[in-house]
């Protein structure tokens, strides 16, 4: 009832004339502000109600106090602030660079001035010497980055308080910067996946009437398409002679990752988006068709940077039908000719093999169970390969091992 009362004090003062102004300036008041507040309005009181004459002294050493925090804060800085990022996308375990610069924008020299930049959680703080007039400092600072993640640098921020330390006036820059911290990914060769099926590449054994994989000629039937005649033999026999063609595929990888957080722990799920994140890097660098899917939604693959900013963002999942989520991704995406399954330790033989029957039987299929501080192994199952990768640089190895991942 009394937090009831509260809130509705509360929004009434907010509905006053005068209300965001009288905010703004009670929230330059620093806790040794307000001590100095209570005291004058206690001398005050004292003087007026007891006629101590030591209230009157108390009360106007505050408000004198107060004035002269007020004068040096008040006035408007000559100092304008920007913020700058070497990149605003990193790997994680690099270091972000960045630089604050500040322009003493008068003709006389400033005073010197608290900087403050919030980094993530924390923040900050560069001490800027006085600056001559129209001059400017530069200060370069680094942001450690241990994961997989999004960090908020900004925005800058300029501290100015006066000497009794009464009033604290803060003033933002600029818009915070957001620094996409990627997953690490390995690089091999996009062979040793396996993925060999494309329009210029593997065909397949079924023939067809049209299509850009010439296979043979033969004599026309009813129905041919006249664009395929193929007028030298035709002249040559004196009959009509057509081209015969096999049918021939587009490769689609498709990697689904597995980010339920009953799953996981801290570390061997990071791996997890470092490997799923290699294999489709794997593939759209050979220009191939890749698709990826997590628990809860698809990730965009149209480019390998918005890929990666999209799973430097991702979070773990509360879904737990697995089994369904690849079901309907393979629905979903018609076509594939790889499927790649990226599970935890927590995911036995018998789980994975079921996993992997999900898939069309023309697919060929891998279940990559990683499985940090245990042996590397590669064996094969009815429906594809079991694949246990301890860590991100084992990766390479196991899949050049075989033809099928």
């Amino acid at each position: 009832m009394l937090r009831g009362f509260s809130r509705a004090v509360s929004s009434r003062l907010r509905t006053m004339p005068g209300y965001e102004v009288a905010a703004r300036w009670l929230g330059v008041l620093t806790p040794v502000g307000w001590s100095v507040s209570a005291a004058l309005v206690a001398g005050v009181v004292a003087s007026a109600v007891f006629g101590w004459i030591e209230g009157f002294i108390v009360a106007v050493m505050g408000l004198v106090g107060l004035a002269v925090a007020i004068a040096s804060v008040a006035s408007p800085s000559p100092l304008s602030v920007s913020l700058r990022m070497a990149s605003d996308r990193i790997v994680a375990g690099q270091v972000a660079v960045g630089r604050v610069r500040v322009l003493n924008e008068s003709a006389r020299r400033s005073g010197a001035t608290l900087v403050e930049v919030a980094i993530g959680r924390g923040s900050g703080e560069f001490m800027v010497p006085p600056i001559a007039g129209n001059g400017t400092w530069n200060e370069a600072f680094s942001v450690m980055t241990k994961r997989r993640g999004v960090i908020m640098v900004g925005p800058a921020r300029t501290v100015r308080m006066d000497g009794l330390g009464l009033l604290r006036r803060v003033r933002e820059w600029d818009e915070p910067i957001l620094v996409h911290v990627h997953p690490p990914t390995v690089r091999f060769s996009f062979d040793a996946t396996g993925m060999q099926m494309d329009v210029e590449g593997v065909a397949s054994e079924k023939l067809t009437s049209s299509d850009v994989s010439f296979h043979a000629l033969r004599d026309y039937e009813p129905g041919d398409d006249r664009r395929s005649v193929h007028w030298p033999s035709t002249a040559r026999y004196g009959r009509l002679i057509v081209r015969q063609f096999e049918e021939t595929h587009r490769s689609h990888h498709m990697v689904v990752l597995d980010t339920r957080i009953d799953s996981w722990d801290r570390r061997s799920f990071e791996t997890a988006v470092s490997v799923a994140a290699s294999l489709a890097i794997a593939g759209s660098g050979e220009a191939r068709t890749v698709s990826m899917h997590t628990a809860d939604e698809w990730i965009p693959t149209s480019r390998p940077v918005a890929m990666l900013d999209a799973l430097s963002e991702m979070e773990t999942s509360t879904r737990s039908d697995f089994a369904g989520v690849v079901r309907r991704c393979v629905m979903e995406r018609g076509g594939i000719s790889v499927l790649s399954i990226v599970v935890g330790e927590s995911v036995d033989d018998e789980e994975a093999a079921r996993l992997a029957n999900i898939a069309p039987i023309d697919v060929s299929v891998s279940v990559i169970r990683v499985v940090p501080g245990r042996a590397r192994r590669r064996r094969k199952i009815t429906r594809g390969v079991i694949i246990d990768c301890p860590s991100l640089e084992d990766l390479p190895m196991l899949v050049s091992r075989g033809v099928t991942v």
